[in-house]
């Protein structure tokens, strides 16, 4: 018997990546070029590869986008960056992620308010990098309860949250600092989008045998969510495209279920889909 195959609600592009994708398409219409971006658009790599071939080409640094209109990636830029951007002379597309951008708000906020910022985060991140950035006084990146900056119990505070965090791990993290922290402002900055596909794929792997979450290895949301469906069914594998399937044992599995990465392109779900469908059918 082929076995069942559960797509989430949630699989696919989230908000922020189907708007720079869309504004990228606009200019190659447009007939505009060069066309470049600032760091890979979004962190799909096979997506990235396709933009290429249509000529929208990732550069690593803003002396490498003179002579042509810049796409701001969705994760964003430094401050320093765009200043330099503009002693260049470069042109800027504006296609970060409106939702990263309620936390670099914040975060200058609390700036100018004298707070120390603590910002949730994965510590290297593009998004993390670049939200860093804003702050114009002490800022400190942490990933755990375990992690939180031991400061003066009066030490006014501002927390937020990479977009992409765990809700559960914020909420652990918000209540701890609250029982440290006389003076503190806690804003949940992690996208809506997100929390959906963390509550989506916890529900979805404790109902199949084998969890499938697609996405790039190089996506902070994707490994946090294969992370997530892990720790609830074993048998999770976070793989980026069909080409990984063959490795994978089915054996026994009734159900199967695939969720996504915000930055998965809906071809690649579906050629997942196909492959599962034609190899399944098979007895695999």
């Amino acid at each position: 018997m082929t076995a069942g195959i559960i797509k989430a609600e949630q699989a696919g592009f989230c908000y922020g990546v189907r708007r720079a994708m869309r504004l990228a398409l606009d200019l190659v219409g447009s007939g505009a070029g060069p066309i470049y971006t600032l760091g890979p658009l979004m962190h799909s790599p096979q997506e990235v590869a396709r933009l290429a071939k249509m000529g929208v080409v990732p550069r690593e640094t803003v002396e490498q986008c003179r002579g042509g209109l810049t796409l701001v990636r969705t994760h964003g830029i430094s401050k320093q960056e765009y200043r330099r951007a503009g002693e260049l002379g470069v042109e800027l597309v504006d296609a970060v992620c409106p939702r990263v951008k309620v936390p670099r708000r914040l975060i200058e906020s609390f700036g100018r308010d004298g707070r120390t910022v603590f910002l949730l985060g994965d510590g290297g991140h593009p998004e993390v990098r670049a939200l860093e950035s804003f702050a114009g006084g002490r800022v400190f990146v942490f990933g755990s309860e375990e992690d939180i900056p031991a400061l003066s119990p009066d030490t006014p505070v501002g927390l937020v949250a990479q977009t992409t965090q765990s809700t559960n791990v914020f909420e652990n993290v918000a209540r701890a600092c609250r029982c440290r922290y006389s003076d503190l402002e806690v804003n949940c900055t992690i996208c809506d989008d997100a929390g959906l596909r963390q509550a989506e794929g916890r529900q979805m792997a404790s109902a199949v045998d084998v969890m499938l979450v697609i996405g790039g290895h190089n996506s902070a949301n994707t490994r946090r969510l294969a992370e997530i469906c892990g720790s609830i069914q074993i048998r999770t594998h976070h793989v980026e495209s069909a080409g990984e399937l063959a490795g994978i044992s089915f054996e026994n599995a009734d159900k199967i279920g695939i969720a996504s990465g915000a930055s998965t392109p809906d071809w690649l779900i579906e050629q997942v889909e196909k492959w599962l469908r034609i190899h399944l059918a098979k007895g695999n």
